[in-house]
């Protein structure tokens, strides 16, 4: 395998900032990530855990997609409750609310589009309930994804992403799948704080890159402004740390470099920002491994991206034609030269 992504495959239910509702899509960290760096290679495979009453169509349409799906696993146990996610007009996210498969329609809503004050009602209905059953939050609790779950066939990837997860899991991951000439990259996600709470140093030792949104950075190096923030992760031990801006693009920082590259993002129209930031990191991974060069990399990343935000769900990221993506690759590649060129020039 070329890159194996290792998370979350679960249900999404998403209502964007314009009030358009899609309900129960394929989704998951895992899922978008591993779409992300198939965008640029052939072997991608996911490693995961989704319960018994997962529909089992969604997991064959990954695996017409391009997608190896050998390693997710069925437990047996089924979910109930899947997870809402409300975004707001200037790009944040209320998610971790999680109701009954009726909930919409019980609360009296129909269609693809709600209103601003629909919306927001919803949310504040879903927060103020207490729902019975089991959500994907708690079963990934149950069922942490550990290194046992790893198909022999993935067993000598190449690289390794290790999309959010519980902390434990995720450094016991790191520890286990170390092998030489392995790149592994890890996403903190909304663990960030309890990763805080221990020495990064251990953790980062194992990894090549580690990839934080910026809220997430926030609380890893208080403080700190995005640059100094990334430069305090590099220097408790990583090699390489991106933190991941939004429609501001992101921020790279390495070993090698005593200053960070900014990126901006590709002008898409985005419908839906769910997965992106995984998508991202796929996609640099993906870019790393192709070119050995973290910045370019990380253009790779931006074009992963950008397919993401496009459309519901991950399959307009995963039948994304290669030849557009070169050119948008280009695109994103000639920025960024052009900006060093300006960079330069300003400096001399």
């Amino acid at each position: 395998m070329d890159l194996v992504s290792f998370g979350g495959v679960i249900v999404d239910n998403v209502v964007t900032a314009e009030g358009e509702v899609k309900r129960a899509t394929l989704g998951g960290n895992a899922v978008y990530s591993a779409a992300g760096a198939r965008l640029w290679l052939e072997r991608v495979g996911i490693v995961g855990i989704v319960p018994a009453n997962y529909p089992a169509a969604w997991i064959e349409r990954l695996a017409t997609s391009g997608i190896d799906t050998q390693g997710i696993s069925f437990a047996a146990e089924n979910v109930n409750l899947s997870e809402w996610f409300f975004y707001a007009a200037d790009g944040s996210r209320a998610d971790h609310l999680y109701a009954a498969d009726d909930a919409f329609t019980a609360f009296g809503l129909s269609g693809d589009v709600v209103t601003a004050a629909q919306a927001a009602a919803f949310e504040a209905h879903l927060r103020a309930s207490t729902p019975a059953g089991l959500g994907f939050g708690e079963f990934r609790r149950r069922h942490p994804v550990t290194a046992a779950a790893m198909p022999p066939a993935y067993r000598y990837a190449r690289t390794v992403h290790l999309a959010p997860s519980a902390p434990l899991a995720q450094r016991a991951l790191v520890h286990s799948l170390q092998q030489p000439g392995r790149l592994i990259t890890l996403d903190p996600g909304s663990h960030a704080p309890a990763l805080a709470r221990e020495p990064l140093g251990p953790l980062f030792a194992g990894l090549t890159a580690f990839l934080p949104s910026e809220k997430e950075l926030a609380v890893l190096a208080p403080g700190r402004s995005n640059g100094a923030g990334l430069r305090h992760l590099v220097e408790a031990g990583v090699d390489m740390a991106l933190v991941k801006l939004g429609a501001r693009g992101s921020l790279l920082c390495t070993a090698q470099s005593t200053s960070c590259w900014q990126i901006m993002p590709l002008d898409v129209t985005t419908r839906d920002p769910t997965g992106a930031g995984d998508a991202y990191c796929g996609g640099f991974l993906a870019g790393l491994l192709l070119t050995g060069d973290p910045l370019q990399a990380a253009c790779y990343a931006t074009v992963s991206a950008a397919f993401a935000v496009e459309a519901f769900g991950p399959f307009h990221l995963l039948e994304a034609d290669r030849g557009l993506a070169r050119q948008r690759l280009a695109q994103v590649s000639h920025g960024l030269l052009q900006e060093h060129e300006t960079e330069i020039s300003n400096g001399s």
